[in-house]
């Protein structure tokens, strides 16, 4: 049915160095085209993509500029390797892999059109799209585009080595080694580069079932009676004035929630406990704890709720008016990051009741003095937002609570310089 057709070398050019000879390699291929590039997409074990692929600096011992044709590898490899080690259902997308020295080989595989009832046309096309791609074991490659996937296969196969016979999809291109192949490949790695659109924060959320905060979003929308249409769904953290319904927008949750059980805080001189954030919206946990962990945030939302009369009214048939000064401003993003931040640390410190008792007065409005001061340019009488506005706040009011705290010099400049007596608020 199928039988071997004309081979095509598809080396650019002689290696300009000796390489170790890690021995022919055959493998099922398709040939494709892209503007002026012409593909070759394969499988390639982890054997060999650790025996046979290079960074690109191990390759062109030159740095400079007008040579350097790859990223640095930085600190995500270990974060992939252990997703790689431990993550059963672990997957990645193509490494694109340049290639230029040896004889690599690519061979065309003819099929029985009339077995298969094709058309002249189809078998055509089959004819130069299927093959084998073969690999003398010469051949100088390295990662273009998945340098750091690489990476981290190369080094969890030394701990791991039943990883060895995992595949991975591999797409080679040739290289050429002057002045001119390394502009176009440079060329081509800035392109995959650029458009490549990161993931946004709400698709992450949507989507994501590693990052245990994103999960967490997911399960308290669909599941917490109280947030029953009660959370907007925005691609960003603003919230409209207009919006009397929604307590919060779903990006601002999935902040909160990171506040709530993770050792990341708004201001970094502040140390608290919690799960690593790293590791806990890169590594999902075992299902028993995530269920105990949704339990533990239901019931802290609960506390929190129950304590500041305000929020209880909102939830249980109530809705806001954004646009009242006298409104709390726990109704507006801003107000939000400073209350959850402030609570956490007061939660570390034992010392959550007497900050929601402080809460439940209900003054935390545009209303107060210090507020306003604090929260409104009086030139433009707009909203300020800043991240040392935001700062300042939570800073107030845990100096109110006499809450214990680590401040820098700057943390201290910044409250003298606002001229605040912690007692007026």
């Amino acid at each position: 049915m199928k039988s071997l057709k004309k081979v095509n070398n598809i080396s650019t050019q002689t290696s300009k160095k000796a390489k170790a000879d890690v021995g022919q390699l055959v493998l099922p291929c398709l040939r494709g085209r892209i503007g002026d590039w012409m593909y070759y997409s394969t499988l390639l074990p982890f054997k060999e993509i650790a025996n046979r692929i290079s960074m690109a600096d191990e390759i062109h011992k030159n740095k400079k500029l007008s040579h350097w044709i790859q990223r640095e590898i930085g600190d995500r490899i270990p974060e992939i390797v252990r997703y790689i080690q431990e993550q059963e259902q672990r997957f990645f997308n193509s490494i694109i892999v340049g290639i230029y020295g040896g004889k690599p080989a690519w061979q065309g595989l003819a099929i029985d059109m009339k077995a298969l009832k094709l058309s002249e046309e189809e078998s055509d096309y089959l004819d130069k799209t299927f093959g084998i791609l073969r690999l003398t074991g010469k051949e100088e490659m390295f990662a273009i585009d998945g340098q750091h996937r690489t990476a981290a296969i190369k080094e969890a196969v030394i701990s791991n080595p039943e990883l060895l016979s995992e595949e991975v999809p591999v797409i080679f291109v040739a290289h050429r080694t002057d002045s001119e192949g390394e502009i176009r490949t440079r060329r081509l790695f800035s392109t995959l580069n650029r458009y490549a659109k990161p993931v946004s924060t709400s698709e992450i959320i949507a989507l994501d079932e590693e990052d245990n905060a994103a999960i967490l979003t997911r399960r308290l929308i669909e599941q917490y009676p109280t947030f029953t249409n009660k959370i907007a769904f925005n691609k960003n953290k603003s919230l409209s004035l207009s919006n009397k319904n929604d307590f919060t927008n779903i990006i601002l949750l999935y902040e909160i929630i990171t506040t709530l059980l993770t050792d990341k805080i708004f201001i970094k001189s502040i140390s608290i406990d919690g799960f690593k954030f790293d590791n806990f919206v890169s590594r999902r946990l075992q299902e028993d704890l995530l269920l105990s962990t949704y339990d533990k945030l239901t019931h802290e939302f609960e506390k929190i709720i129950s304590g500041l009369p305000f929020l209880r009214t909102f939830f249980d048939d109530g809705t806001v008016d954004r646009k009242a000064s006298s409104s709390n401003l726990l109704f507006r993003p801003i107000g939000q990051i400073v209350f959850f931040n402030a609570y956490r640390i007061a939660k570390f410190h034992k010392k959550e009741k007497l900050l929601l008792n402080y809460f439940s007065d209900d003054d935390f409005n545009l209303d107060h003095p210090v507020w306003n001061k604090l929260f409104i340019d009086p030139g433009t009488k707009n909203t300020v937002v800043t991240q040392q506005v935001q700062k300042a706040a939570i800073l107030l009011i845990l100096e109110k609570l006499d809450i214990p705290f680590t401040s820098t010099a700057k943390d201290k400049a910044l409250l003298v310089n606002l001229a605040i007596d912690v007692n007026s608020i």
